[in-house]
């Protein structure tokens, strides 16, 4: 029974290995943590959607949305680095205050 118990934990190991190593960056993989800093661009989109609106859409529904403070500043830094849409940015900035 010990020695079921060994091979068993050995193949976990092994799994956790295999499933955790990054071999394009030759380290292990790391947990998404929340972010600290809501400024943080990291090439996703803001919020689900945010990409497939256009400049008017997108300003109509900022209007309706009633979104928080880090997510209007994660709407900011997104919009400064990849568009820089003028209207967007000042809508954006005015609700943050």
């Amino acid at each position: 029974m010990k020695t079921l118990k060994l091979l068993l934990a050995g193949m976990v190991v092994g799994v956790v290995l295999v499933a955790f190593r990054d071999r394009e960056r030759g380290g292990w993989l790391t947990p998404a943590l929340p972010r600290n800093d809501a400024t943080e661009v990291d090439g996703e989109e803001p919020v689900l959607g945010y990409d497939g609106m256009d400049q008017e859409t997108l300003l109509e529904w900022l209007d309706s949305a009633g979104l928080d403070r880090a997510t209007l500043q994660r709407i900011l830094a997104y919009e400064r680095a990849t568009r820089g849409r003028g209207q967007v940015l000042l809508a954006v900035s005015e609700m943050l205050g």
